[in-house]
């Protein structure tokens, strides 16, 4: 069997420079500029599932997560973007930051960032962010995210719409769940997915499903 061609840079800067699908809009953009462009669906979703469509060598380049953070943030078509689905591109706390801090990145309504590096320290800052305060959809599945990040979810002043929740594959474990579940400012969930999160205890598990202070709770999933 003939063995498959590597993927080039020149194949990658053909890729993004078909020029057949910016229309008015991409005639100054950057390869990679327009390489974003192609992930901004119905100029409302931002979905970039892995790093490999903005690499010139088929893998993700070093750095990846801050560059891709500053590409964003500086980028104007971003600001009518209320959906930011980023996946699997190792983002951390530091390209976190760079979003937060940019002036395009606004009124985001459904957030995504599952199979990141974000850690306590990033759920932390999107916990105290006024900018995330009209999410309503909020994944953050296998992310490193232990007890204090579920305390700063269950604490925040800004998260009070959320209607999903998913901490997939996380370890907040006990402690994270009984603050979940006696949280003041949870209490729009409808739908909240701890599955794989190390809660063992039934006392655990039993304090979520009889909360009090989950009122509108329909779906909780724990395993």
């Amino acid at each position: 069997m003939a063995k498959k061609p590597a993927f080039s840079a020149k194949d990658w800067e053909k890729l993004v420079n078909d020029g057949t699908n910016y229309g008015d809009e991409g005639e100054g953009f950057t390869p990679k500029q327009k390489a974003l462009f192609e992930c901004i669906k119905d100029k409302k979703v931002l979905k970039v599932q892995d790093a490999y469509a903005f690499s010139k060598h088929g893998k993700k380049e070093e750095n990846h997560a801050i560059e891709l953070a500053e590409l964003i943030a500086g980028f104007e078509p971003v600001d009518k973007v209320k959906s930011f689905i980023i996946t699997h591109n190792g983002l951390t706390p530091q390209a976190l930051q760079v979003l937060i801090d940019s002036k395009y990145v606004q009124d985001i309504e459904y957030l995504q960032f599952g199979s990141n590096e974000l850690g306590d320290e990033g759920v932390q800052m999107i916990a105290n962010s006024e900018k995330f305060c009209n999410v309503h959809t909020l994944n953050l599945e296998c992310n490193g995210i232990g007890p204090e990040g579920a305390k700063a979810l269950a604490t925040s002043p800004f998260l009070s719409n959320i209607d999903y929740l998913s901490l997939v594959d996380n370890r907040i474990g006990e402690e994270g769940a009984y603050a979940i579940a006696d949280s003041d400012n949870l209490a729009s969930l409808t739908y909240l997915h701890l599955g794989g999160n190390r809660i063992k205890s039934d006392a655990a598990k039993e304090a979520l499903r009889q909360s009090k202070k989950l009122v509108n709770l329909q779906t909780l999933k724990i395993f």
